[in-house]
């Protein structure tokens, strides 16, 4: 409910959903109204729900009304209004669905005023008919009024829009209505945004929802790789002592150290003796162990 002055200029009416899983929400003023199912309400007969008109602050102004809602039957009887905040009619009622009075189903938006109601304007949507779920949208704002069904623009009212009451005039409150035996309603849920709310003017919202960009797609985390510790630096002269034993004890060219952690040494085969050989060179063995450790992980050649 709008809060400051009928002269300010400042839109102060606040956001408003209700999806009806707990029964009728705001909508207090209300007439056999089958809330019974969570997530829905029913009119049938003569019924009907709204939010309390009680003054021309109540309910709503200048925004985005979205409802989703289903009409049974292919006469008048149902219809989704925005109410004279005041409830005095005549009055300025701006009306986003009803029912044609030809049997054909087909539905139609309006805005009335003044004289019992004679005066009005009404523009039958395109291809939009009773029977099934619709999104009924009617944006609001200073001269001009845009209906939209399932996303597509439907009609659109420039003249006798009524001013809301921040900006001097009156807001209209939401409400459903049915008032014949023939037809039902169900509404599953109701949405009101205050014009320019989140800093983008109601008027600039696209025609029909925007496709959500796919989601890209999760990567493959890749493998951390261990890294092993550096190993202790080589005493190349205990190294070749080592080797020169070994081949005086055994005749063979190898040395036993200790393998990797967490391996085992691993002893090459015995050779045949071997006839004297020439100098050994102590620098290219040396070599060729490290090289054999960092491939292997072992101390051999």
């Amino acid at each position: 409910m709008a809060t400051t002055s009928p002269t300010s200029a400042v839109e102060t009416d606040r956001p408003l959903h209700e999806s009806f899983d707990n029964g009728i929400g705001v909508f207090t003023d209300n007439w056999n109204v089958d809330a019974s199912v969570p997530g829905q309400v029913t009119l049938r007969g003569t019924s009907g729900l709204m939010q309390q008109a009680v003054s021309t602050s109540s309910g709503q102004g200048y925004g985005t009304y979205t409802i989703n809602a289903k009409f049974e039957g292919t006469m008048p009887g149902p219809a989704i209004i925005l109410w004279p905040g005041d409830n005095h009619w005549p009055g300025q009622e701006i009306n986003l669905a009803e029912v044609t009075n030809d049997g054909t189903g087909r539905i139609y938006g309006a805005l009335h005023w003044d004289d019992n109601g004679d005066h009005a304007v009404t523009d039958i949507y395109e291809g939009v008919l009773t029977g099934v779920f619709h999104e009924f949208k009617l944006i609001w704002e200073p001269n001009h009024l845009t209906y939209l069904v399932d996303g597509v623009k439907q009609a659109e009212f420039t003249q006798y829009v009524p001013i809301d009451y921040d900006h001097g005039g009156m807001n209209n409150v939401i409400g459903w209505l049915n008032t014949s035996y023939e037809t039902s309603m169900t509404v599953t849920d109701v949405d009101y945004v205050p014009l320019g709310v989140a800093g983008t003017p109601v008027a600039q919202l696209p025609a029909t929802d925007p496709t959500p960009s796919p989601a890209p797609a999760p990567s493959t985390p890749t493998p951390t790789v261990p890294v092993a510790a550096p190993a202790a630096a080589i005493d190349w002269d205990a190294l070749a002592a080592q080797a020169a034993a070994n081949f005086a004890a055994t005749g063979h060219w190898y040395y036993d150290m200790p393998a990797a952690e967490g391996t085992a040494a691993t002893p090459q085969p015995a050779q045949p003796a071997a006839p004297a050989e020439a100098p050994v060179d102590w620098y290219a063995l040396a070599a060729q162990a490290e090289a054999n450790y960092a491939a292997t992980g072992h101390w051999f050649y």
